[in-house]
């Protein structure tokens, strides 16, 4: 695979993030909006932390070399520890993929009134064709479908304002009663934690492809950026009208109030989110198997093939309100894991010096 260059690395790392619940407004909500105008502020630093912990994440695969997500997170020969890290991330990013393909499935049940098993299958193909291209395949699905994705999200904020008005943006109440989350700063370090845990595993192998610091910083950078664009379009649409808040999917519950047309582009929209965030979780977790068990990689295939219909049958089950219990959980999991990679970076700060 050629080298990375920085606009490319941006997409990659806004595309770990933008699923089901950053783009349907649902999981920004629940963790920033519902926390009044303090939730602003909540997401900056937020963004300024994924900022800080991508070029970690980044910097630790370049100097160190190792792909590995269990070695990346525990920078000590700890056998049994890593093995457990391997598999919490390792199911994390399963859930992930599962959660997005029956979150899909719904979603074209809505708009097209296609049956949810049927969906889901159409889903779990089209991820499972393309994630058996790899990071090459994975970097340039993002490269095309994420700018399109903050284009439109920002073209909706201006649309909502349009029809309600700005007067509104920064009036928003504190109405949190999540006692997983019981302030806005606790509510972004979760946040952050546990999409961090998703993207390492995603980022990881990445990360040899970017061949100077130069590129992590402006890559990096240039995503918190459009992070920032993304989310800050969503929640201020939503400010403008608060009755969307309600809906399972408010920005799709937005858009259909301004037009039909819009609420079933939004649709589209909200499916691509998915989309790019389940490949990216398929990819990652299929890497770490690969760099795991070696012999998997002659067997791509049917590795990919039990992964799609594992994706299938669990998006059948259904999930209930994940957003505002499990995710939290992994949340307070996943700062161990953040403390963790700051001590891998210093560790291999201290040896590069040495060389």
């Amino acid at each position: 695979m050629k080298e990375i260059r920085w606009p490319a690395l941006a997409f990659s790392y806004v595309g770990c993030f933008l699923g089901a619940g950053f783009v349907s407004g649902q999981e920004l909500w629940q963790f920033f909006g519902s926390f009044g105008n303090w939730g602003y502020l909540g997401f900056a630093v937020a963004a300024a932390l994924f900022v800080v912990f991508g070029i970690l994440l980044i910097r630790i695969t370049q100097i160190s070399g190792i792909e590995e997500m269990d070695r990346v997170l525990v920078p000590w020969d700890i056998p049994w520890l890593r093995m457990v890290t391997g598999v919490i991330e390792a199911l994390f990013l399963l859930g992930v993929v599962i959660i997005m393909t029956a979150g899909v499935g719904a979603m074209l049940q809505q708009l097209l009134n296609l049956p949810v098993w049927i969906g889901d299958a159409l889903f779990a193909l089209t991820v499972v064709l393309v994630a058996f291209f790899g990071v090459s395949g994975m970097i340039n699905v993002f490269s095309a479908l994420v700018p399109v994705l903050v284009g439109a999200t920002v073209l909706f904020a201006v649309a909502a304002f349009g029809k309600f008005g700005t007067g509104e943006i920064f009036s928003l109440t504190n109405v949190n009663t999540n006692p997983l989350m019981p302030n806005w700063f606790i509510a972004a370090l979760t946040y952050v934690a546990y999409n961090i845990l998703g993207a390492i595993g995603i980022i990881t192998p990445v990360g040899k492809h970017v061949k100077n610091k130069g590129t992590v910083w402006a890559g990096i950078i240039l995503a918190g950026f459009l992070l920032m664009g993304v989310a800050g379009s969503v929640i201020m649409s939503l400010a403008v009208y608060l009755p969307a808040v309600e809906a399972e999917l408010p920005m799709v519950a937005l858009a259909t109030n301004i037009s039909s047309v819009l609420g079933a582009c939004y649709g589209v929209l909200l499916v691509l989110g998915m989309f790019c965030n389940a490949l990216a979780s398929l990819v990652g977790l299929v890497f770490y198997l690969e760099k795991k068990q070696p012999r998997l990689q002659q067997h791509r295939k049917p590795l990919l093939a039990v992964s799609g219909v594992i994706m299938w049958l669990g998006s059948l089950v259904g999930f209930g309100d994940l957003i505002g219990v499990v995710f939290p959980v992994f949340g307070y999991i996943s700062i161990i894991f953040l403390v963790c990679l700051v001590i891998h970076f210093i560790q291999c700060r201290r040896k590069e010096a040495v060389v």
